[in-house]
């Protein structure tokens, strides 16, 4: 167990090795290279799983389809203080997300660099490609609210294509 754990913290490191380079020589645009390659990975990695509208049970679902494919990534609904889960405002609907267990966080730390950067927009593409596919017929995006070494708070957002 303690050479699986020495080897995790090595690619760890390395991948925010990647990301730190990646930021410093394209700048901003950065983000949006690896927003898109997370968005491709996460259409393909629930390509297959069972299709929903409702938000909360698309979560479920999403979880199960990447823990299918050895992705174990621990997050669910957070009302908080709210009256519930889903909230709409306007044309779009919202709802909160804490990320207990994240690779990317898990990283970044070991690579002693700050979080908000590629790895984590990366991430979001992971995220938004994959629910697309378990609701289908939305745009969604996911907007950090809170970035903590112990968890993240997020921010689901999605609207129905008319």
């Amino acid at each position: 167990m303690k050479n699986q754990i020495e080897k995790l913290h090595k690619v760890s490191y390395f991948i925010g090795a990647l990301a730190h380079g990646a930021e410093k020589n394209l700048g901003r645009g950065s983000m949006s290279f690896g927003f898109l390659a997370g968005k491709k990975f996460g259409i393909e990695a629930v390509r297959d799983a069972e299709k929903t509208d409702d938000p909360v049970k698309a979560v479920e679902i999403l979880k199960n389809a990447l823990a299918k494919k050895g992705i174990w990534w621990d997050f669910e609904p957070f009302q908080g203080e709210k009256n519930s889960l889903v909230e709409e405002v306007g044309e779009e609907k919202r709802m909160r997300l804490v990320f207990h267990t994240c690779m990317v966080r898990n990283a970044l730390f070991r690579y002693a660099h700050e979080q908000k950067m590629l790895l984590c927009y990366m991430s979001h593409g992971v995220f938004a490609g994959a629910m697309e596919m378990v609701m289908p017929n939305t745009k969604v995006k996911l907007d950090i609210l809170h970035a903590g070494p112990n968890a993240c708070l997020k921010e689901m957002i999605w609207e129905v294509a008319k």
